[in-house]
């Protein structure tokens, strides 16, 4: 549950940061093909980035420090005060949150299903019409003109010939750009979303563009801008249904000046690039952990067995979720001592543990003290509350492996930032492999 909780809060993050700056940026350029495009990635990288890690290689582990350790893994960070640590624990042990969640999705998947439901409904009142390849299901009453995929719904009896050749103009280009594909993406994201107002701002903003893409072909095919301006007034307010391109969607200025705005190259481009950059800059940031790369263990084979423990086998065991899901295990689960923190206690603890041919973390002992005994147990404690491994193999059976863990144990100032005593202590370990922390900000 942690791990959810984790994803919503990292893809709500990356979704805010990348809708705001379209917002600001590009929202009032008449960028259309590329201003989708941007949303559109934007939706990618809030789903897909929270799963991706990227490894950086910023320090490595100095010899002097790691002599005598035996499959020395990566060190973590633990800081006081981090956010992580407490609240996102507490949200994922609360009932009320998991019900309340699940009770929001629940009510979006509904409301998809209904309006995909109606719009089923309306289809076997429709008398069909192909126009040009395009289905035209012709109904009766007063609503406004929409599409869906490759259908549009229109009374065509409440238009005239030359209104009805600029709406049906207007839904064929939501049918020719695919928009229905756009418009069901976000009601998939707002089903997982809910709860994320820049989910419900994006979708807006998507379904906004897709207007002024569609009055562009309008206007492209030859009608006046005053007569399809008085068009867009006069059109009737009508129920709206659930996922369609609605035709009268959203009629305010906004449309008005999007139809003779012109596109300044220089600014454009600059723009371009600069909405370029962030996708690239966000997709890096998030999704670089500064985990270092995997390594070999360092030991050699001297002595490799000892009571039938090893030291390196030919296939080391691993985490269920990996060594960044181990560095996330052990990041989330230590509780930086109290007593510690009030007098101003930290360091670095190295603790030894055995991976049995079964997968249980057993054997665990103190490798190298931090100083403060509290540092000591609670980095013992952890370690001995890991869950089971992918046990190590050797020959085609599975063995026990010995393994060496360093945990960092930092504080920080109320402004987040390390205190001298960490930043000398890290440049005394220049070869130091850092770990991805959370920070409080």
């Amino acid at each position: 549950m942690e791990y959810f909780i984790n994803y919503l809060l990292e893809s709500s993050v990356i979704l805010g940061v990348l809708t705001i700056f379209y917002r600001l940026v590009m929202h009032q350029e008449p960028l259309f093909k590329f201003n989708r495009i941007f949303l559109l990635l934007s939706l990618l990288l809030a789903t897909v980035i929270p799963f991706i890690h990227v490894s950086l290689n910023i320090l490595k582990a100095s010899a002097d420090e790691t002599a005598g350790f035996v499959n020395l893994l990566d060190t973590v960070n633990v800081y006081a005060g981090d956010v992580r640590n407490t609240v996102i624990p507490a949200i994922a042990k609360s009932k009320s949150f998991g019900w309340l969640y699940l009770l929001g999705a629940i009510g979006l998947l509904f409301r998809l299903f209904l309006g995909i439901v109606r719009l089923g409904g309306l289809s076997k009142k429709a008398t069909w019409v192909n126009i040009k390849g395009i289905k035209i299901a012709d109904l009766p009453g007063s609503f406004n003109p929409f599409s869906f995929f490759h259908v549009i719904f229109i009374n065509r009896s409440l238009y005239s010939d030359d209104d009805l050749d600029k709406i049906l103009t207007h839904e064929m280009a939501h049918v020719k750009f695919k928009h229905s594909i756009d418009v069901l993406l976000f009601e998939i994201l707002l089903i997982v979303q809910w709860f994320n107002p820049f989910a419900w701002l994006t979708k807006h903003l998507l379904k906004e563009l897709h207007e002024f893409q569609a009055d562009r072909s309008v206007l492209k095919d030859g009608a006046s801008v005053g007569s399809y301006k008085n068009l867009l007034l006069f059109q009737a307010t009508g129920a709206r249904l659930l996922p369609v391109n609605n035709f009268n969607q959203s009629i305010t200025k906004k449309r008005f000046v999007m139809m003779t705005n012109k596109t300044i190259k220089n600014k454009a481009f600059i723009k371009t690039l600069a909405a370029s950059l962030m996708i690239v800059g966000v997709g890096f940031f998030f999704s670089c952990d500064n985990k270092p790369e995997e390594e070999i263990a360092k030991s050699t084979l001297k002595g490799a067995e000892i009571e039938q423990v090893f030291k390196i086998v030919e296939v080391m065991p691993e985490f269920p979720e990996g060594e960044f899901g181990m560095r996330k295990f052990i990041a989330m689960n230590v509780k930086y001592p109290t007593d510690a923190q009030e007098k101003g206690a930290q360091g670095r603890v190295y603790v030894h543990f055995v991976v049995s041919k079964t997968g249980e973390v057993k054997d665990v002992e103190l490798a190298r003290t931090a100083g403060f005994e509290s540092l000591d147990q609670e980095a013992m404690r952890v370690i001995k509350a890991m869950p089971k491994w992918n046990p190590g193999m050797q020959r085609g059976r599975n063995v026990a492996v010995k393994h060496t863990v360093p945990i960092n144990f930092v504080l920080q100032s109320k402004d987040g930032e390390k205190s001298n005593e960490d930043t000398k202590d890290q440049k005394s370990h220049k070869n130091e492999v850092v770990v991805v922390s959370y920070n409080k900000h």
